[in-house]
């Protein structure tokens, strides 16, 4: 699998197919699909999406509502929205900070 790593800002929704690390920040939606792997350093304007077989590492931040679809999902940052876990494995380290609900 490849790995891209982007320090720059992204503009509108984003499809993570592949490896990407993220110390920079998506303007939009993401959606994290099988196969793919988002370790999110920086920051999401927008909702969080995993789908089954995605795996997501959130050291930054995501002001919108992160869904676990299936995925594999740990939060070590925050999350300025709801947590949605609808299937999929969710961990969260005891300094994460989830500013919603977590369902």
């Amino acid at each position: 699998m490849m790995t891209r790593i982007i320090m720059d800002k992204l503009e509108g929704n984003q499809i993570i197919r592949d490896h990407l690390i993220l110390i920079g920040m998506i303007d939009g939606d993401t959606s994290v699909e099988n196969g793919g792997f988002l370790e999110l350093h920086g920051m999401i304007n927008g909702t969080c999406v995993l789908l089954p077989g995605s795996k997501t590492l959130l050291r930054g931040m995501v002001n919108g509502n992160v869904t676990n679809n299936g995925g594999e999902l740990e939060i070590f940052g925050m999350v300025n929205g709801d947590l949605i876990r609808q299937e999929g494995t969710t961990t969260f380290d005891a300094n994460a900070v989830i500013n919603g609900n977590i369902l």
